[in-house]
């Protein structure tokens, strides 16, 4: 497995692991990439260049993935047509549900499936094409330590994805459970941790080892259980789709806003998640991702990061009165763990990757 390009600033594979095997999630700073599988479609849809294992190398470890049935032009030998299960990236008001009788590609079971038909946005890697490739990473010389998430939001054929994850993933699977918040690095070294929304688990009906779910906390009604199996996060990405003009802006203010709603929160082991993207279906999402990533917006999303964790100490989680020194050391601790990527590169994850580095004072002087 070739690496050459994907390398640190430094010149080695951005990693993790020597952050400390004891350290929980809760306690460190990862990049995710949003809309992880939509490395195809035109300048408004494609989020990201690098296939998943690409990533990875890159240094991503949590991956936001959208799974639909795509039924292609192939038909069987029995003239009954082929489905793929594929990432997409659509609002829901392009996308209409087929209920179908078709053969899975690459076998020939016969299954029930929802069809979705795309009147905008696209389609983009194969599911099993990318549990191939995070199995593989973590199987690896580079990835044997690391560890993988896949978030499945907003899908269809839960039931299909599932038996999917479990076959493909195999012995690469996270099947200890649990709270995976404070889940240390050494529990988590050489897995690949899949993540299902509630939807998705309901849908499923009974438990599958394996299978975990995710609870959004800046949603209504959610709170934080310690024992929740799977991870708790608070955090949003997202502006309207429709509205092109100022997304920039439009993302900042939401992100600003969800870390002034965190420092409500009382318990330190919720997972922080910041949204530094600005996806949209009516102008390059690359193009403007670009801006965001420039020298001046890369200070915005420092300060916004210590902003959100200086928050979140003041308002209550620190037992005593804190100085700026220790204020400092303590926003490592919290909030936001996961900044979530477009166009996910050796340069912007090792930028994420730095902010566990940061020395108290450091994080005083971008906060």
């Amino acid at each position: 497995m070739g690496t050459d390009n994907h390398q640190g600033v430094n010149g080695a594979m951005i990693t993790y692991f020597e952050l400390g095997k004891n350290k929980q999630l809760n306690q460190i700073v990862v990049a995710g990439t949003h809309d992880a599988g939509i490395t195809m479609g035109g300048a408004g849809v494609r989020t990201q260049t690098l296939n998943i294992l690409e990533q990875a190398l890159a240094g991503v470890r949590f991956f936001d993935i959208r799974i639909a049935a795509a039924v292609t032009s192939q038909t069987n030998a029995d003239g009954r047509a082929i489905a793929e299960l594929r990432a997409f990236h659509a609002d829901d008001k392009v996308v209409m549900h087929v209920n179908r009788k078709v053969v899975l590609k690459g076998s020939n079971e016969k299954v029930g499936i929802v069809q979705s038909k795309l009147a905008g946005g696209a389609f983009g890697l194969a599911l099993t094409e990318m549990l191939q490739q995070a199995r593989n990473f973590v199987h690896s010389t580079q990835g044997a330590t690391e560890f993988l998430m896949l978030k499945f939001d907003k899908c269809t054929n839960w039931q299909l994805i599932a038996d999917a994850c479990v076959s493909v993933l195999g012995i690469a699977l996270y099947k200890a459970g649990g709270n995976i918040n404070t889940a240390t690095l050494e529990d988590l070294a050489g897995k690949v941790v899949v993540l299902f929304s509630g939807k998705g688990l309901q849908e499923l009906g009974m438990p599958i080892r394996g299978i975990l779910g995710f609870k959004n906390l800046s949603s209504a009604g959610n709170a934080y259980a310690d024992n929740y199996e799977g991870l708790q996060y608070y955090g949003k990405g997202g502006t309207s789709p429709f509205n092109p003009s100022g997304k920039k802006a439009q993302n900042i203010d939401k992100q600003a806003k969800l870390v002034e709603g965190a420092a409500a929160l009382s318990n330190p082991a919720v997972v922080g998640m910041l949204y530094w993207t600005t996806t949209g279906l009516l102008e390059s999402i690359e193009k403007r991702n670009d801006r965001m990533w420039d020298a001046p917006n890369v200070a915005k999303m420092k300060a916004l990061w210590a902003q959100g964790l200086s928050d979140f100490v003041q308002g209550g989680v620190a037992p005593r009165p804190l100085t700026p020194i220790m204020r400092g050391v303590q926003r490592r601790k919290f909030f936001p763990n996961i900044v979530m990527l477009d166009f996910a590169d050796d340069i912007k994850c090792q930028t994420i990757r730095d902010l566990n580095d940061l020395t108290g004072q450091h994080l005083i002087d971008v906060g």
